[in-house]
């Protein structure tokens, strides 16, 4: 391992840029903080850039042949990362590459959302599927960066292993339906219980956000709306709890 002991050197400054989106666009590169996320980082190490590691961490991860490491003072990890205990490590990694066939398989199960702008919520969604085994994400203009620092520490290592989808318009879905799958949106008025729906088969569930649903031109092309019965005095969940719900039904009933 190298030492960084400059705040000057070329690839900590390249760290610090990644806290921005423009950036992060440009070179197809974020950063991941922290040992549970760089943990899954270590499991795709062809999208490892960089990694920066505290000394008093050096030995447990002393096995790095081949990859970019450096080791750092606390206050230069600081530095490199949004959070004010990064754990001690962190790195610069490459965004995967996804294709339209990676969600197209045999009824699959599709999340797609609308202007979720929330980045916790974002990133609880994106962990939520993974571990649900959803096909992937689709994300409509409007939603935060699925790969903003909150958003991936949020997401526990989603973000590297669950196909991420951005659209630029409704448009976009007509090869979908095309290939047979229902669009089923979620709304609190008319609209049928979830655990009535069956969610067995090829099906993209459709989230909007808290504040205003599901846009106007996104609900028409739905087939059909279900919803979450909650208690009346409750005006709705939160939109990565509702998700969980109505994902886990349809991965029981895909059981």
């Amino acid at each position: 391992m190298k030492i960084i002991k400059s705040l000057d050197n070329q690839t900590v400054r390249q760290a610090r840029k990644l806290h921005q989106k423009k950036y992060r666009d440009q070179a197809g590169l974020f950063l991941m903080e922290g040992r549970r996320s760089v943990q899954e980082a270590l499991a795709r190490p062809e999208l490892l850039r960089a990694i920066f590691i505290e000394e008093s961490l050096a030995a447990d991860f002393s096995d790095l042949d081949g990859l970019d490491s450096y080791i750092v003072d606390n206050k230069l990890l600081k530095h490199i990362c949004t959070t004010e205990n990064p754990q001690g490590i962190a790195a610069i990694v490459k965004k995967p590459e996804w294709s339209l066939e990676d969600f197209l398989s045999e009824d699959a199960l599709i999340v797609l959302l609308d202007q979720i702008a929330d980045p916790g919520n974002m990133g609880s969604i994106i962990r939520t599927c993974w571990g649900l085994e959803s096909a992937g994400i689709i994300l409509t203009p409007g939603c935060v960066d699925p790969f903003s620092p909150k958003v991936v520490r949020s997401s526990m290592g989603g973000v590297l292993n669950l196909p991420l989808l951005e659209i630029k318009s409704a448009a976009e879905l007509s090869i979908f339906s095309e290939r047979g799958y229902e669009l089923i949106g979620t709304a609190l008025e008319n609209a049928c219980n979830y655990y009535d729906t069956d969610l067995s088969k090829a099906k993209i569930l459709v989230f909007g956000s808290e504040a205003t649903g599901i846009s106007p031109n996104l609900k028409k092309r739905c087939s059909r709306l279900i919803k979450i019965p909650t208690n009346p005095k409750i005006d709705s969940l939160n939109v990565a709890a509702a998700c969980a719900i109505i994902v886990a039904e349809a991965w029981r009933q895909r059981r």
